[in-house]
């Protein structure tokens, strides 16, 4: 049978539809949502039948709470908290799910009960699976993006803009970064510096250092930066430039690669 899920949330936060979305979006899921407008009975006492659809084992399976601003100040949202607080501490077998899809909230903000439980943000591409997984008492399973074994940090100057550059986790000497020469020519990539990583220098301290023209193996004119100071997971290179320029080469000085900015 599907699990049901019972969803609280402020009205004042469907104004634009976002509750409707995420009704829409979880109904797609094999979960039996449930929720005021879609379950409770019209003439009925309402706290008697919103009591029961959260406390009553045949009638919910797990409680969350689009968790914002508004429904942190809404006492109805809150009295239905209580609820599910009070049902998940009777559990004998902690076997009822109670989390928050957190939205516009920071963790200050959070009701104690629902802070030291993990919750969903709906800013996270996954939401709507990690919702099924909070509901059958499983985890999502981490699954990482590929990334690259460079590390590319924009930082903002007086005169524009610097790229910081560095390998992930590579030891790397001797280092190197080019531009095509028209960039330097014209004065919109201005220098490169080697430093502390997270921090733009102002000069530094190079060995061997490098600052000319020359011609990489595909031809291509450029000016070129570098040094014996090895790139690490400490140690930077910073490329100043007044406006992005569109490529840029970097690495050893003997395998250079192209990265488009």
């Amino acid at each position: 049978m599907a699990k049901k899920l019972w969803l609280t949330y402020a009205w004042r936060d469907n104004e634009e539809k976002d509750i409707d979305f995420i009704v829409h979006e979880l109904d797609k899921t094999a979960l039996e949502l449930r929720f005021d407008r879609r379950n409770l009975v019209p003439g009925q006492r309402l706290w008697t039948q919103i009591g029961a659809a959260i406390t009553d084992p045949n009638q919910c399976d797990s409680w969350g709470i689009v968790l914002t601003p508004g429904s942190v100040s809404s006492e109805p949202c809150i009295e239905e908290l209580s609820y599910a607080i009070d049902r998940a501490l009777s559990a004998s077998d902690g076997g009822f799910p109670v989390f928050a899809l957190l939205h516009k909230i920071t963790p200050s903000e959070m009701p104690p009960s629902l802070r030291v439980r993990l919750g969903v943000p709906l800013s996270d591409s996954s939401w709507v699976e990690q919702v099924v997984a909070a509901v059958e008492r499983r985890s999502v399973g981490f699954k990482p993006e590929a990334l690259s074994p460079w590390v590319l940090k924009y930082h903002k100057t007086a005169e524009g803009e610097c790229l910081e550059i560095r390998p992930r986790f590579d030891r790397i000497s001797p280092f190197a970064v080019c531009v095509d020469l028209a960039e330097k020519e014209s004065g919109n990539v201005t220098e490169c510096h080697v430093g502390p990583a997270g921090a733009v220098p102002n000069g530094h301290i190079a060995f061997s250092w490098i600052d000319s023209q020359t011609t990489l193996t595909d031809g291509t004119r450029a000016w070129a930066w570098g040094a014996q100071n090895e790139a690490n997971s400490t140690t930077s290179y910073f490329l100043f430039y007044k406006r992005r320029p569109r490529r840029v080469w970097f690495g050893h000085q003997q395998k250079l690669i192209m990265v488009e900015l």
